[in-house]
């Protein structure tokens, strides 16, 4: 993933011993699943990506140079 992003995540002790012990059992990467989680998420609801808002972001970035 050449155009990656961190994101952290703040759960409770016990939401995240719940999700260690669900990717354990089942041989998940823990980061590998969230983006997976949220990638499938984004689809359920139909929200596409948002590419203009990106591009537009960066030429005004580029004008003010």
């Amino acid at each position: 993933m050449a155009d990656s992003v961190r994101v952290q995540v703040l759960m409770s002790c016990q939401e995240a011993e719940r999700f260690d012990a669900y990717c354990q059992e089942r041989g998940f990467k823990k980061s590998t699943l969230i983006a997976r989680l949220i990638r499938e998420y984004l689809a359920q609801e139909h929200f596409a990506q948002q590419q203009q808002l990106f591009k537009s972001s960066e030429d005004e970035k580029s004008k003010t140079k």
